[in-house]
Order: structure tokens, then C-alpha cells, then sequence
């Protein structure tokens, strides 16, 4: 338990501890029942032979709690490392959307210009033809979220844009506020809970359904972020403490804890479940009223 990474100990682990400390309370029990029994000569040797347990014992448990909080402190910086990652890819995303803006200005720009060419001619056929052509590069430029939380647009619109470029169908419903949780909560929460629902539908095979489902509710102070995507078998079954996939074990694997640790965080509670063939993730937390975005 003490060199292990993580909180989600098996029931091994803690008959394994407990058989520990069974036998020695035991052991101790013995040797104290022979001192009992023995002359002084003996005895002294044998309450020294106790104290000798009594000091292992500590020792022991001394060196077990070091490893575990220096464990501890190892995983929180893996999860500060891996936050830095998504506020550089919400600062990257941010500078492509701005750049992709100017860009779509700029043709818009020259797309009047030709329309005001053809007007004049005028070629009504193929400038309802080019119009129409213009719309559809619109459309795809188009974001999913515009909600007041630059955090959540940047976030969302650059994971959806990805899952629709890997085939994968897009439903979004989302509020537009999300006062009383800190920005860098949403950007943790939303950028793992999709890049899972994401890694999961890209491991379906290319020719099936794939379907990514987010929505987003606010009632009163309660927030409730639910996510589904497609699977193929039940993963529940197969992967039950839903650990990575992904061969990269260090850089990877944090998601589920920093999910769930964000829902005691904010009062409320994360769950993981199956329903209708979808793989669900369903967080509720509670607006903490300090904060202010």
C-alpha cells in the first residue's frame, strides 16, 4: 500500500495489513506471557526482546507513513504537471481560434469583394453559386459553445472539433454562466472527463456508431456535468477501477482521480455507470460562492 500511487486499495491489501498486525499483536502477547513465566535472568532479555518489537513496530510504521506522503506529494505533482499541459493547450487553442477569426475575416473580406464583382456583371447564377459555397465554409468553422466562460468555449469547442474530425457524432447542451467554480476546476473537469469519452470512441472500430453526448445543467447552485460516449463491451466488466488504456502509464491515468477530487472539492459527487450502451460520467458539484470568474 505504501509504494502505490494511488487511494483505490483492493480488499488483498487490507487483509495483508491487518494479518500483519494480528500476528504481531500475537507475537507480543507471547513474549510478554514468557516473561511472565521466566526467571529474572530470562525475563530481562525477555522484556528487552519487547521492547525490541515495540521499537521495530514504530520504526516500521514510521518509514510506511514517509513513503505514503511522499507518495502523495509524487502524485500532486504529476496532477500540477498535468494541468500545466491542459492550460497550454487551452493557451495554444485560444491563439488557433484567434488566428482561424483573423483568417475568416479576411476571406470574408475578399468573398464581398467578389460578390460585388459578379453583382455587377451581373452573373446571378454563380453568385448564388459561390454564396452557397461561402455558407458551408462558415458552418464548419462554426464553434458548438459560446457560453460567458472563455475557459469552457476554448475547452469544449477544441475537444468536440476533434471528436467530429475522428468521425465521432457531437451532442451538446450546455449553461451559460458557471459562477462559483474556479477556472482552472472547469479546464481540469472538462478537458479530462472529453479526452476520456474520446480515447474510448476512438478504440471502437471505424465502420460503428460512434457518439459523444455532453450536457451541461445549473439549478439554484448545483452543477450537474454529464458525459457519454460509445463503447463497444461493457466496460465496467472488463475495467472496473477504470484505469488508462493508454501505454504511456505515467503521463497518463490521473483523469479519474482528478475528476473525482474536484467533486470533493466542490461538496458533491462523481459517479461512473453504464446505461443504454453508452459509458457514463456524471458529476454534480456545489457552487462554492467565494469564488468569482
Amino acid at each position: 500500500m505504501a509504494f502505490k500511487h494511488t487511494d483505490d486499495y483492493t480488499a488483498s491489501d487490507w487483509v495483508t495489513i491487518i494479518a500483519v498486525l494480528i500476528i504481531s499483536f500475537s507475537l507480543v502477547m507471547v513474549i510478554h506471557e514468557l516473561s511472565l513465566l521466566a526467571d529474572d535472568g530470562h525475563g530481562l532479555y525477555i522484556n528487552l526482546s519487547y521492547m525490541l518489537v515495540f521499537v521495530l513496530n514504530i520504526l516500521i510504521f514510521w518509514i510506511i507513513n514517509s513513503l505514503i506522503k511522499k507518495n502523495r506529494k509524487l502524485k500532486e505533482m504529476e496532477i500540477v504537471k498535468l494541468r500545466e499541459q491542459y492550460l497550454e493547450q487551452f493557451i495554444g487553442n485560444a491563439e488557433s481560434q484567434y488566428d482561424a477569426m483573423r483568417k475568416l475575416r479576411h476571406d470574408i473580406k475578399d468573398k464581398y469583394e467578389t460578390v460585388n464583382e459578379l453583382l455587377k456583371v451581373p452573373k446571378i447564377d454563380e453568385t448564388r453559386k459561390f454564396i452557397s459555397e461561402s455558407f458551408d465554409l462558415i458552418e464548419k468553422s462554426e464553434s458548438y459553445v459560446k457560453t460567458k466562460n472563455n475557459i469552457v468555449n476554448a475547452i469544449v469547442n477544441a475537444k468536440l472539433t476533434m471528436a467530429s474530425s475522428l468521425g465521432i457524432k457531437i451532442s451538446c447542451i450546455t449553461v451559460s454562466d458557471f459562477e462559483g467554480i474556479k477556472g482552472t476546476d472547469l479546464c481540469d473537469l472538462l478537458s479530462n472527463t472529453l479526452e476520456n469519452a474520446i480515447t474510448a470512441c476512438k478504440e471502437i472500430a471505424d465502420d460503428a456508431n460512434k457518439f459523444l453526448y455532453l450536457k451541461i445543467d445549473r439549478e439554484t447552485d448545483t452543477y450537474t456535468f454529464l458525459i457519454k460516449n460509445s463503447i463497444d463491451h461493457s466496460v465496467m466488466d472488463s475495467n472496473p477501477r477504470l484505469t488508462t488504456t493508454k501505454a504511456d502509464k505515467k503521463q497518463h491515468g490521473l483523469g479519474t482521480s482528478i475528476i473525482r477530487e474536484i467533486a470533493r472539492k466542490y461538496n458533491g459527487r462523481c459517479d461512473f455507470y453504464e446505461s443504454e450502451g453508452m459509458f457514463c460520467c456524471q458529476v454534480t458539484l456545489m457552487a462554492d460562492t467565494t469564488v468569482l470568474n
